[in-house]
C-alpha cells in the first residue's frame, strides 16, 4: 500500500474503538495516529453487561501512558463511550467516567437508550447531560435498530421531551439505513441536532432483524465497499460535521494486522470524504 498523504492534505477523521477492541487506550491511541487518523474514541464503559471496556482512572497507570501516547500522537480523544440509558440506569455511577474521559482531553460522552418508555430514556438523558456538563462534556445519543431506541425519529423524541439544549444526536451510517432511515430525512433535523456521524458500508439489503446486532459489531464493510447511500448521507449533514470511522470487520479483512485494518478504514473513509467534498482538516 502506498504512503498516507501528509495530514493536511487528508480528510479529517476519527477512529472508533469497535473492531479494535483488542487494543488498549495507549495501543489504540497509537495506531489511530500511525494510520493517519486525527482522532480517537474510547471504549471506557461496556456497551453491553460483560463486554469489553477500558477504564482510564485519571490517578493510574493506564492514564498516564494514555495521556503519554496521545502527546506523542498529536491527536485527540473525540469521545468517551457508551452509557446505556434504561429505567435503572443509576447516571450518577458514570461520573468517574466522565472526569477520567474528560482529563484526557474528550469532549463528548456516547449515550443509547435502552428503554421502551421515551420519557424514562429523556430523564436519564437530562441527568446525563447534567453531569456531562459539569464535566465541560456534552453527550451523544446513539440511535441502534436493535436496541430500544432505534430510529432517528426515536431519538429526536427523546431529545425533545429531555429539554437539553447542548446534546445531539449521532448519526451511524449502517444504523440510520438499517432502521428504514433516508438521508434526505437529516436535512430538516433542527440546527445543531447533529452530532458526530460514523462512517462505514454494507449491503444494500439487510440481514434478519436477528442477525442486525452481529452484522454492526463485527461484519460491516469499508466505506464506498456496499450499497448503502454513504454520499447522500454525507452530503445531508450540515457544515461542520464531525467524522469517525466505525468499521469493525470480518474475514478475510478482519483477520489482518490491526494496522492493515486501520489503514484500509482510513484509506477507504478519506477518499469517501474527499469526493463528497468534505476533505478538508477543519472538520475535526
Amino acid at each position: 500500500m502506498s504512503a498516507a498523504a501528509p495530514r493536511e492534505e487528508r480528510a479529517a477523521l476519527g477512529l472508533a474503538p469497535l473492531g479494535f477492541l483488542e487494543l488498549d487506550p495507549p495501543a489504540l491511541v497509537e495506531l489511530a495516529a500511525t494510520a493517519g487518523f486525527d482522532a480517537v474514541s474510547l471504549r471506557t464503559s461496556a456497551a453491553v453487561p460483560g463486554g469489553v471496556a477500558y477504564p482510564v482512572p485519571a490517578g493510574g497507570a493506564l492514564a498516564a501512558r494514555t495521556r503519554a501516547s496521545l502527546r506523542a500522537a498529536g491527536i485527540e480523544v473525540l469521545q468517551v463511550e457508551l452509557v446505556p440509558l434504561a429505567r435503572d440506569t443509576d447516571v450518577r455511577r458514570y461520573r468517574p467516567m466522565l472526569e477520567d474521559g474528560a482529563a484526557l482531553g474528550a469532549s463528548r460522552v456516547v449515550a443509547t437508550g435502552d428503554d421502551v418508555e421515551p420519557r424514562v430514556v429523556a430523564d436519564r438523558l437530562a441527568a446525563l447531560c447534567e453531569l456531562a456538563a459539569e464535566c465541560r462534556m456534552t453527550v451523544d445519543l446513539e440511535f441502534m435498530r436493535f436496541r430500544a431506541l432505534a430510529t432517528l425519529g426515536q431519538a429526536l423524541r427523546v431529545i425533545e421531551l429531555c429539554g437539553r439544549p447542548e446534546v445531539q444526536v449521532m448519526i451511524d451510517a449502517l444504523h440510520l439505513f438499517r432502521s428504514g432511515g433516508q438521508a434526505h430525512e437529516l436535512r430538516s433535523v433542527p440546527a445543531g441536532r447533529l452530532g458526530v456521524c460514523q462512517l462505514c458500508d454494507a449491503p444494500a439489503r439487510p440481514p434478519p432483524r436477528d442477525a442486525l446486532a452481529a452484522e454492526a459489531r463485527e461484519d460491516r464493510l469499508l466505506p464506498g465497499a456496499g450499497g448503502l447511500p454513504l454520499g447522500a448521507l454525507i452530503d445531508a449533514l450540515p457544515a461542520g460535521t464531525r467524522f469517525a470511522a466505525e468499521v469493525p470487520l470480518s474475514a478475510p479483512l478482519g483477520a489482518l494486522p490491526a494496522i492493515e485494518r486501520a489503514r484500509r478504514i482510513a484509506t477507504a473513509a478519506q477518499a469517501l470524504l474527499t469526493a463528497c467534498g468534505r476533505g478538508t482538516r477543519d472538520m475535526i
